[in-house]
């Protein structure tokens, strides 16, 4: 469905919340915010709203703003609407259309690290003496996504721990906090995410 530059100034300023606040969440409100049409008229940048009205679909305009947002942080629309902005969507776009293959890819990489440093499941996935766990790792050098990392988690439950125990309180509790936010626009089958769990890291 398309939607106007209006409405997608809307989109962006809820998004921009559910990023930004802990008190905002996107699904819970339906994506409403209190704004006018009459202060989106006097806003210098809505030419880049109606711009991105013209590319995408509503569904596609979320996508965007998502993938953007959980990569780089609620920034300004004209911060966004260039080369880096649409391949953070891209790739975004990418994963979601064949997670499967994507979780697949980057855990059989976590698993090959697990294997050549001769390391438990349980060494890579929980926090040791304070320290990122080697997935972490794996995720700050953008070897793996945090899709991949969100996905895990619901698997194998290791968020908690890392909660707990990561001594340093602002690079993971930041990541983590996208997590949270990210998680309900990645879509996946929990099902087939543990099957591919159990055959890449039970199956040696």
């Amino acid at each position: 469905m398309k939607i106007d530059g209006f409405q997608t100034y809307k989109t962006y300023l809820a998004l921009k919340l559910h990023f930004e606040k802990d008190d905002y969440d996107y699904t819970k409100y339906s994506g409403e915010v209190n704004t006018k049409l009459e202060t989106f008229t006097k806003r210098h940048d809505r030419y880049f709203f109606h711009k991105l009205s013209t590319r995408y679909n509503k569904d596609d305009i979320i996508k965007y703003f998502v993938a953007n947002f959980s990569i780089h942080g609620p920034k300004w629309i004209g911060n966004i609407l260039n080369n880096e902005g649409t391949e953070a969507y891209t790739k975004f776009r990418k994963y979601q259309d064949s997670w499967a293959y994507n979780f697949k890819s980057d855990i059989v990489l976590v698993n090959d690290n697990r294997i050549s440093n001769n390391l438990r499941l349980d060494d890579v996935l929980l926090c040791n003496n304070g320290q990122h766990p080697l997935a972490l790792r794996l995720l700050l050098s953008k070897k793996i996504s945090l899709q991949t990392i969100l996905i895990l988690d619901t698997v194998l439950s290791f968020t908690k721990d890392w909660n707990k125990n990561i001594k340093e309180k602002i690079v993971w509790p930041g990541i983590y906090k996208k997590m949270v936010k990210l998680k309900p626009f990645v879509q996946f089958n929990s099902t087939e995410a543990k099957m591919i769990c159990k055959e890449v890291f039970y199956n040696d």
